[in-house]
């Protein structure tokens, strides 16, 4: 497995880069802004393909990078479902899972240091975000963060895990860069030997200043655009009513199978994962390139305009896109299978 953890000093943030092997594909947790160039030098020396870079929530001490890294990777980005945030692709819930090639992540609601805040599980380590630090954890006094519920993030969710899982922190400040579930039970002085009432009143009187990028970065981060779809005409972009009334046409599902297998498809859709449109394109044998008409979606609609202004970009034509996904599909009581 190829596993990197990159550092940038300015808010101490850990960035974790994650693949089954050179030539293969990758995910990101919590990528930097400023730190892009680094990772994309680092995925080209290893050949990966980035599908998919994700946060652990929405940021206040820097600005993420999955808007650039989108945009010139053309990778899902995901966030809790909870984000308030304009870019995202999949939002996520406990218990969904992240699968990219011989790697799948769990994902683990643990609110607290903010309400969006997830973790990310993996066989053997944890990516606990602002959560959980190494003899330490976020704090809870702004973006809708809530002292019990970390406690119980902490205690009913990360806790629970097997004492050898490794710690994966989203900062540190004192040059340490991983624990173990175990060590953290036992040393973590907020939480060692606290009750739940002890533990809030600790993260109610901590009195720290805000973080000192917080007043351009969480604006940043909630209204980010890497201005996807902005080169589209109107013509390239369908209702969901004018999707149905259509008579004929080759239905592209750009989710993942997951996604397939808890929401539901529309009926006679083809499933093509985004991170494998471009091969499909590639192939001229493929369906796709025959088709007298093709319509892209999603969840929401960004895979699909991704997909979109992809199979433009490959010479594609008679392509358009399903504006709002198989979300607002359903909440016109439309049918899926």
């Amino acid at each position: 497995m190829i596993f990197q953890q990159f550092f940038e000093p300015v808010s101490s943030t850990f960035t974790y880069l994650i693949a089954k092997s050179r030539s293969a594909e990758a995910v990101i947790i919590d990528p930097v802004l400023e730190e892009v160039d680094r990772y994309l030098k680092f995925l080209g020396e290893n050949n990966l393909k980035l599908v998919t870079a994700m946060d652990t929530h929405v940021h206040a001490d820097h600005k993420t990078g999955l808007g650039k890294l989108r945009s010139i990777t053309r990778c899902m980005t995901c966030y809790g479902h909870k984000a308030q945030t304009s870019l995202v692709a999949r939002r996520l819930k406990h218990g969904d899972k992240i699968t990219i090639e011989g790697i799948t992540i769990d994902v683990l609601e643990t609110p607290g240091h903010t309400d969006d805040s997830i973790s990310y599980y993996m066989e053997g380590m944890v990516f606990t975000g602002d959560a959980l630090f190494i003899r330490g954890n976020g704090r809870t006094d702004f973006q809708n963060g809530d002292a019990g519920e970390l406690f119980d993030s902490l205690n009913d969710i990360i806790f629970e895990l097997p004492n050898n899982t490794i710690v994966w922190p989203g900062h540190d400040y004192k040059g340490e860069h991983c624990s173990t579930v175990g060590v953290e039970k036992v040393e973590n002085t907020r939480y060692s030997g606290k009750s739940r009432a002890e533990f809030i009143e600790i993260m109610d009187n901590l009195n720290l200043p805000n973080p000192k990028q917080m007043d351009e970065s969480v604006p940043y981060n909630i209204g980010i655009s890497d201005h996807l779809g902005e080169s589209l005409n109107d013509e390239y972009i369908l209702s969901c009513d004018e999707v149905e009334a259509l008579p004929s046409y080759m239905l592209i599902d750009l989710r993942d199978q997951d996604e397939v297998n808890k929401d539901g498809a529309i009926a006679n859709s083809i499933l093509i994962p985004l991170r494998d449109l471009e091969d499909a394109i590639a192939n001229t044998e493929h369906p796709i390139n025959k088709a007298q008409g093709v319509i892209f979606y999603c969840a929401h609609g960004e895979r699909s305009t991704i997909g979109l202004e992809l199979a433009i970009e490959k010479g594609l034509t008679n392509v358009k896109h399903m504006s709002g996904g198989i979300n607002v599909w359903k909440s016109l009581g439309k049918d899926v299978m």
